[in-house]
């Protein structure tokens, strides 16, 4: 973004990092909604098959980008890192789609909010990133909200709360290898490695359920590829701009989109503990996102892929 004298505007990290990580929220849930719609109600493919053609979707999404700046985006001193990366992402999404096929979009959602918890302990010890007690505080009535929505003492508990769980403590190994792999590589080269390299990791677990997807299924497919490829991108991009935990609070809108897709496209109608637990989110959220806000004075500027120049 350029101002008339030619300088160009300074956006605060944080504000930045956070719009990223909300857009990304919306494109996971969105990818969720579709594997919920192919997963389950009527056109059924198993999770670990919908698992690789995700990642092999997602993988195609890069071919423009390879094109155009040739193989430089996949230049990196840490290789190792991205393909342990891999496998520990390649866990955690297989065991997330496990979860949509076993409950309903919104319960598996509101569970995986218990997420940060998860980030913010290995953040700590392994990233030594800061955690201020007001953080802690947030997160874990966030993480309340989230028990809420699942109603008091799980009462509602399946197996697919197990995959969940599961899910998400990969998904925190996940985000604090990104974050690590973001000092010294690109958002779309973090991305691109977990998408390719995901691929061969999940068709092993593929072949062994594996149903040769009609016209209709690859459509399906095709989309929940290049919306997790758009949601990968713009959360690695955030965690450029600002710490892991502090982004997490943001992650608690994923409820929202979850709740509107299940009552539009599923007719799941959020009970009043979804909204109870939504409320408690909601403030937690907007809590740490006021307090950060305050106490991150630091700017940066928009790259070109962003906006800038």
């Amino acid at each position: 973004m350029i101002n008339p004298g030619g300088a160009q505007d300074p956006v605060p990290s944080f504000l930045l990092a956070a719009g990223l990580t909300v857009l990304s929220g919306f494109f996971f849930t969105l990818s969720h909604g579709v594997i919920r719609h192919i997963g389950g109600f009527g056109i059924s493919l198993h999770p670990f098959e919908i698992a690789f053609f995700s990642n092999f979707f997602s993988a195609l999404f890069y071919i423009p980008f390879l094109l155009r700046r040739g193989t430089r985006i996949l230049h990196t001193s840490k290789l190792l890192i991205h393909v342990m990366r891999a496998f520990i992402n390649a866990a955690s999404l297989t065991t997330f789609y496990m979860a949509l096929a076993f409950a309903p979009l919104a319960d598996v959602t509101a569970l995986a909010l218990a997420g940060p918890l998860f980030v913010t302990v290995g953040a700590l010890f392994f990233l030594g990133e800061i955690i201020r007690a007001r953080r802690w505080m947030a997160l874990s009535f966030g993480a309340f909200g989230a028990l809420i929505i699942i109603r008091p003492g799980l009462e509602g508990f399946s197996i697919g709360f197990l995959f969940v769980i599961l899910s998400q403590i990969c998904a925190a190994g996940s985000k604090l290898f990104a974050k690590h792999l973001t000092r010294s590589d690109s958002a779309i080269t973090c991305s691109a490695y977990v998408a390719i390299l995901q691929t061969p990791i999940t068709l092993i677990a593929a072949l062994f359920v594996w149903v040769t997807p009609s016209i209709e299924q690859l459509f399906w497919l095709a989309a929940i590829g290049i919306l997790v490829a758009m949601a990968h991108i713009s959360m690695v991009q955030a965690f450029k701009f600002a710490d892991v935990s502090a982004m997490e609070p943001f992650h608690f809108l994923r409820l929202i989109w979850a709740a509107t897709i299940g009552l539009v496209v599923f007719g799941e109608l959020p009970g009043l503990w979804t909204w109870v637990g939504g409320l408690i989110i909601v403030a937690s959220s907007s809590y740490i996102a006021r307090r950060e806000a305050r106490s991150n004075n630091s700017t940066i500027t928009l790259p070109p892929a962003l906006g800038g120049t």
